[in-house]
């Protein structure tokens, strides 16, 4: 027995890992678009959510319902520019994908730092992925 930590030897195949990237290209357009529904359209039940304010939300109604508060209220003229920076399988039917945002495709195209990250953990359940956890993290400026 060892005490170093082993590698993952899970690995996704490239429609696995497109169809992740799709789930986030969805989150991105319903963020966008003011669509609470396609937002949340690929939460499972479970699913449990720390936006970017620090606001934990658990189960797939409670994080719908803050998304329709919130997309019809203080986030209602903001948008966002999303970037997959990873993707990776940590098991059988588990993976994770690491999300970079700016509020526009300006700043991102001109290499500026993002003003979030996200960790996403994913889960396949009836033979789709469907997003479990999601962490927004606020990007501090650097001074």
């Amino acid at each position: 027995m060892t005490n170093e930590p082993p590698y993952s030897t899970t690995t996704l195949d490239s429609d696995d890992e497109e169809a992740i990237r799709g789930i986030v290209r969805d989150v991105e357009e319903g963020f966008n678009r003011n669509e609470p529904e396609l937002l949340g359209v690929h939460l499972a039940q479970d699913a449990v959510v720390g936006n970017a304010l620090g606001v934990w939300s658990e189960g797939r109604a409670a994080i719908d319902e803050a998304n329709r508060v919130g997309l019809a209220g203080f986030l209602r003229d903001a948008t966002a520019h999303y970037e997959v920076s990873g993707v990776a399988a940590l098991a059988p039917d588990v993976a994770v994908a690491q999300k970079r945002a700016w509020s526009t495709h300006t700043a991102a195209d001109a290499g500026e730092e993002p003003e979030m990250i996200a960790l996403y953990v994913f889960v396949r359940r009836d033979g789709r992925w469907w997003i479990a956890r999601r962490q927004n993290t606020l990007v501090a400026p650097r001074a």
